[in-house]
């Protein structure tokens, strides 16, 4: 039944709640036993180990090689194609778009590949987000170029071409691809030979079962595409909001330097390296420019706070990504962030009138932007009488909680997602019926 109208929210759990269902469907136990008998060891009934994996026994087991083939086709005309970068996190995009400026020009491109639409791009620079280096596809709509660096391939049958680009948005490649890399290479990217590259093993389940595959994890990327819209969408009326109330009143309240109004504590931070922090690890926040990087068992402060980045901040994007941080309880802080307390004990206010502020003029350092001590004093900020401070800080504290458990949800979300494309990708769970048409 097709529903004309119906809510994001509705979409969402609806979307979310059938592809899971679908999935577990009376396999709860089942799977439960077969994930366990894999963790010691053993090889399920039903199942067989290959290249260090466990597969369903009915799949095939393919090279790269077998499903692609390298793109070798270099710009030696020079064309004037735009320049393709594949970003751990954004996929394949325009490099242009990506650094906010041109790397290249076309004198020194004719060694670059050529990126045909639909072709898949590697990167062997290795990240947080992509520990062997991110394989996304070409869905740009659009013939581009690529440094030498990437491998290129491209299929020789698109058929379930979906279930192969879900594959490498998994990590279960990953263990193979570390298992052939050259261990002696650059320690920010993996070092693999053409010929290793394409042995990669590629599960391949039947025709059908790949498409319902694919479908599945489809309707979770759309959860997650609609959740991550309505998150844009209030934190563009939120920082609305912090202008309105307080930006927007700039004749009406008093405008007053840092300095005049807080405490800067920087004197009191204190960096601790990964050894370090190895050896104290607890449940206490560890705080960098952009927020927690570590938990550890000691603190410096104990009370509510305000940090605003010093260097490495998103400063270039005040507009949407926070450049300051609210800090309340136990934490230790470290040199890239300074450290402020409101004098009126309202930091709050303090926090919110600093969080989306454009500073760029006030920034130093060609490359990596730094807000000296100096520069922070003289940053201004309109001052209203304590009471009316507390009041704005009230509202904007509702919209903040509200946008902090839509952020909570969709990490829940990719969580969940991630889990459930480990589990269908490998055949430890099997498809029994699909239907997200509707």
């Amino acid at each position: 039944m097709r529903i004309k109208r119906i809510s994001c929210k509705m979409l969402l759990q609806e979307i979310y709640k059938r592809a899971i269902e679908t999935v577990l469907k009376n396999k709860k136990e089942e799977i439960k036993n077969r994930i366990d008998l894999i963790n010691r060891g053993e090889v399920p009934e039903g199942y067989k180990c290959c290249w260090g994996y466990i597969y369903p026994e009915s799949w095939n087991i393919k090279s790269l090689k077998d499903l692609f083939y390298k793109v070798k086709t270099k710009n030696a005309a020079n064309e004037s194609l735009p320049v393709l970068t594949n970003s751990a996190t954004l996929g394949v995009i325009l490099q242009d778009e990506y650094f906010d400026r041109e790397i290249v020009n076309d004198e020194n491109t004719n060694n670059y590949y050529i990126v045909e639409n639909g072709d898949f791009m590697y990167n062997p620079r290795i990240s947080s987000n992509a520990p062997a280096g991110p394989i996304n596809r070409n869905t740009l709509g659009q013939k581009g170029i690529a440094s030498p660096l990437y491998t290129i391939f491209r299929a020789k049958d698109t058929k379930n071409i979906e279930f192969v680009e879900k594959y490498f948005k998994s990590n279960y490649w990953h263990r193979y691809m570390k298992s052939v890399s050259n261990q002696g290479a650059r320690h920010d990217r993996l070092n693999i030979n053409d010929e290793d590259f394409m042995r990669m093993p590629i599960p391949q389940p039947s025709k059908q079962e790949q498409e319902k595959i694919a479908k599945i994890l489809n309707c979770c990327d759309k959860v997650i595409e609609l959740k991550q819209k309505l998150l844009e969408e209030k934190n563009k009326e939120f920082i609305i909001a912090i202008n309105k109330l307080i930006y927007k009143n700039n004749l009406k309240y008093p405008i007053k330097k840092i300095e005049e109004v807080c405490e800067i504590l920087d004197n009191k931070r204190i960096p601790l390296n990964d050894e370090e922090r190895l050896n104290i690890k607890g449940s206490i926040p560890y705080y960098g420019a952009n927020g927690v990087l570590d938990f550890i068992n000691k603190y410096i402060f104990d009370e509510e706070l305000v940090l605003l980045a010093e260097d490495g901040g998103h400063f270039d994007e005040y507009y949407k990504r926070p450049i300051a941080q609210f800090v309340k309880g136990k934490s230790w802080i470290n040199n890239h962030a300074h450290i402020l307390k409101a004098k009126n004990k309202e930091n709050l206010y303090l926090y919110f009138s600093l969080v989306h502020k454009n500073i760029l003029s006030i920034l130093n350092g060609a490359g990596r932007a730094k807000l000296n001590q100096a520069d922070l004093k003289k940053i201004k900020i309109p001052y209203p009488e304590d009471k009316k401070q507390n009041e704005i800080a009230r509202i904007l504290s509702m919209k903040e909680k509200h946008i902090k458990l839509l952020e909570q949800e969709l990490d829940q979300y990719k969580q969940l997602k991630k889990a459930l494309s480990q589990l269908l990708l490998t055949g430890i769970v099997r498809i029994v019926e699909v239907d997200c048409e509707n």
